[in-house]
């Protein structure tokens, strides 16, 4: 039963999605935003919307630096967050003129911007992280190719558009102005308040808004870090080693071999739950009929995500015994608990070198 072997290993898909957890897409809600003071031009309206049938959106009346055209939507502080976890803002944004399709200063330019500012304290202090401006009284709809992609970092430098993390829409009319908005908020945070500050100060400059998300991203770095996951055949029957260098929140491992076009579990170990050690695991399947055998490793945490490891495969057809294995100094030894370079020897008196 102990046979030649090959092996391929693969890091594949896990099940891990994003999920929004708050939004405001206007005519419903679970994160409610409104206009922080009311201005006389800001409001929601119909004449256009991502989801139907209205948006948020402020427009300008010719009256140059009017307080009245520039406010915050503003929407609430939420708790609750995961500090291990990542979160995203995104929002839909279109320019149009439907205030005044006709004034000389219609569509936004330089002066006009939609400044997305981030507390992460409860709403103590706000931290301006992405400017989004007009440029020469451009207009996009809310179908436009155009996006907007930003970091936050803690910081903001209102560098000259187009540079850095200014966008200028393309001069004029232009269907390549930035539609959809998504800033990766900071790391580490357990709660999050957003003001969308947002100024359109001449007749016919509009900003609109529609469909704000706030998603969460469970954390991308893996919960178990794998070094390797191996298959060797033995006297006592098919030998899985698996190594891991560091574990979060890890419950279990699932070992599952290939039975019937589909992979079966065959055992389960307990994990280590968290640890920073490399630990070593081991199972011997003396079960397996097949001729070539796939094995793959399922990795299950507390949280139910998993994560597969794998295939490896061994081919069990050649009738190759391993007897023994020893290290370059000649010395019988387990190479699953060391690492170095090792000869394995088979009954048929060949050998094979592997490296740990």
């Amino acid at each position: 039963m102990n046979k030649l072997l090959i092996v391929f290993v693969f890091l594949t898909s896990f099940a891990r999605t994003q999920t929004v957890i708050q939004y405001d897409r206007m005519e419903t809600w679970t994160w409610a935003g409104l206009w922080w003071s009311f201005a006389p031009t800001a409001g929601w309206f119909t004449n256009a919307s991502v989801t139907p049938t209205e948006s948020a959106a402020i427009y300008g009346t010719g009256t140059g630096t009017s307080a009245y055209e520039q406010d915050w939507y503003s929407l609430p502080n939420v708790t609750g967050l995961n500090p291990l976890n990542q979160y995203q803002l995104k929002f839909r944004l279109a320019s149009y003129t439907f205030s005044n399709s006709t004034a000389a200063t219609r569509g936004v330019d330089a002066a006009d911007y939609v400044s997305v500012q981030v507390s992460t304290n409860g709403g103590v202090s706000y931290v301006n992280e992405l400017r989004i401006t007009g440029n020469n009284n451009a207009t996009w709809p809310y179908n436009s190719a155009g996006v907007v992609t930003h970091t936050a970092n803690g910081s903001f430098t209102n560098s000259a558009a187009p540079i850095g993390d200014v966008y200028a829409s393309p001069v004029g009319i232009s269907a390549n102005g930035p539609s959809v908005i998504t800033l990766n908020l900071p790391s580490n945070i357990s709660q999050v308040a957003v003001d969308l500050f947002c100024r359109a100060n001449g007749a016919g400059e509009e900003w609109w808004i529609d469909n704000i998300e706030l998603i969460e991203i469970p954390n991308p770095s893996l919960p178990v870090e794998l070094m390797c996951f191996e298959v060797t055949p033995t006297q006592y029957g098919n030998l899985l080693v698996w190594k891991t260098a560091s574990e979060y929140n890890s419950m279990h491992f699932e070992v599952q071999r290939m039975q019937d076009s589909s992979y079966k579990t065959i055992a389960t170990l307990p994990a280590a739950f968290n640890s920073t050690e490399t630990l070593t695991y081991t199972f011997v399947d003396r079960e397996f009929d097949n001729a070539i055998n796939y094995y793959v490793l399922k990795q299950v945490d507390t949280d139910g995500c998993f994560e597969l490891f794998g295939p490896v495969s061994i081919d069990n057809s050649k009738q190759r015994i391993l007897i023994k294995i020893i290290n370059m100094m000649g010395q019988e030894c387990d190479p699953s608990t060391q690492s170095g370079t090792f000869i394995e020897i088979y009954d048929d008196g060949s050998m094979k070198k592997i490296i740990k």
